[in-house]
């Protein structure tokens, strides 16, 4: 499980660092406009959602001595790595100008985001594979989730202090050398993950040369694609994924806005911040399995979500009334210590652990609905189900990240070298991060409270389908 799981680390560095900085690097160091910068986003990741489908019929159905996934593992993860450094290194000629900015950031985008599916969803694939157990599932994908959130801790949450330490008159997060300076040691850092996977998880490699081939891949793919769509069980996982990942992308996306211009975090307390939220969300990732013994899967969801909403809500409380205002210190015994970033870390740590719990919970919900499938069928369709689930997540985050632009464009953000902005502006800006993104997540779960599925029924599956062959 830790094996496997440490292909997570590459996952993390990317797509975190991407989420957490892409929008600060194009808007506050190179001048991009919010709401340009916002669809230039939005338009790749509505990509990589659309292709994940694709690539997961791609890995089911693919014939080689070498398997179905650790070839795209290994190609992909080489691919994406090599493209990631673009993404922060933007050629002279292309600063400046609004249009060329926009779509360099979208073709770059595109072309990253496409090398992350196929890297990712026959990763994703194989953890179906390696562990079949229900209790075990949540355990596996609670592991490789916190090894996210510790490799997001190490990467993206220290990056602060690493890369963006303000030490001069301009503000670090206004420097593009910054950035690229950060994009070349986790691309180093994610190639190193990504061959240490492939090796390791060699012994799950299975020749798939010998298995029945489809007769038409195209018909073949969209009957798939119909049938996990209207898969009764999958359709509430899937609704839920989508209105709680829009709900959690507009805090990642906002929550950075927020450090910056409404705390005035510095570089240090930015990491404290930042990295509490990771730990936070890696502990919620690890109890998670325990949870489920306990609760089964939909009750350690809904118990998430009451986590979720009263962290952020509790926080948003204390902060736009004044109960605690930004910079704020408090005197113990001699000693000064920082109330406001305390208050932060605990309160906005709460609604991450809730999230940590949910993750890899409904994941190993869709690795439970692949086995009810294939008891069904007889067919394999875990690269399918994964990729869906993937697609799932992607649309709600591209959307996210639209209405995210949106937002700093309504309550008059303005991007900038050197800009301040009112206390008004800067109130809205917490509002919308820490109450709005909440309570769409706590929609969600109106989709989740049909959700069938229990251990009792996956063994009462399990003994039809023995009894059947």
């Amino acid at each position: 499980m830790l094996g496997y799981s440490a292909g997570e680390i590459a996952n993390s560095l990317l797509g975190n660092s991407i989420t957490g900085f892409a929008m600060l690097f194009y808007t506050e160091a190179l001048g991009l406009s919010p709401k340009l910068a916002g669809i230039a986003m939005a338009i790749a990741v509505f990509w990589d959602a659309v292709t994940d489908p694709l690539m997961g019929h791609i890995t089911d159905n693919t014939r080689s001595r070498f398997g179905r996934r650790h070839p795209y593992i290994l190609l992909g993860g080489i691919a994406v790595t090599i493209i990631y450094v673009f993404v922060w290194y933007v050629p002279g000629f292309v600063q400046g100008h609004q249009a060329a900015l926009f779509w360099y950031l979208v073709v770059v985008n595109l072309l990253q985001r496409t090398a992350i599916t196929v890297y990712l969803i026959p990763y994703i694939a194989l953890g179906f594979e390696i562990c079949g157990d229900y209790n075990g599932r949540v355990t596996l994908q609670g592991i490789r989730s916190g090894l996210n959130m510790l490799a997001n801790l190490l990467g993206p949450a220290l990056a602060w202090t690493l890369f963006f330490s303000d030490n001069s008159g301009l503000r670090a997060t206004a420097v593009p050398q910054n950035y690229l300076n950060m994009g070349l040691t986790f691309a180093a850092v994610s190639l190193v993950s990504i061959l240490f996977v492939t090796f390791i998880a060699r012994k799950h490699l299975v020749d798939s040369t010998g298995l029945p081939r489809s007769e038409n891949s195209v018909l073949d793919f969209f009957r798939d694609m119909r049938d996990i769509l209207t898969d009764i069980y999958a359709r509430h996982v899937f609704g839920f994924t989508v209105v709680v990942m829009i709900g959690i992308t507009l805090v990642a996306s906002l929550q950075m806005y927020l450090y910056e211009h409404f705390m005035r975090f510095d570089g240090l307390h930015k990491t404290i911040v930042h990295g509490g939220s990771m730990v936070c969300f890696g502990l919620g990732s690890l109890c998670s399995g325990l949870l489920t013994r306990r609760l089964d899967k939909k009750g350690a969801v809904y118990f998430a979500a009451v986590l979720n909403l009263c962290g952020s809500l509790s926080l948003a409380a204390v902060l736009l009334t004044g109960t605690v205002v930004p910079e704020q210190t408090l005197a113990v015994a001699g000693v000064t210590l920082p109330l406001a970033t305390i208050v932060f870390v605990l309160l906005h740590g709460t609604y991450w652990v809730g999230n940590g719990i949910m993750f890899p919970t409904t994941l190993s919900m869709m690795a439970d609905i692949a086995e009810l499938n294939e008891l069904k069928t007889g067919r394999n369709k875990d690269g399918a189900y994964a990729a869906v689930f993937s697609f799932a997540q992607k649309v709600a985050i591209s959307v996210g990240l639209l209405i995210s632009g949106l937002v700093l464009t309504v309550i008059g953000f303005r991007t900038g070298v050197g800009l301040t902005h009112a206390p008004a502006t800067a109130a809205k800006l917490c509002g919308a991060t820490l109450v709005a993104g909440p309570c769409v997540s706590l929609l969600a779960l109106l989709l989740m409270r049909l959700y069938p599925v229990t251990k009792d029924l996956l063994q009462q599956m399990r003994a039809q389908a023995r009894t059947a062959s």
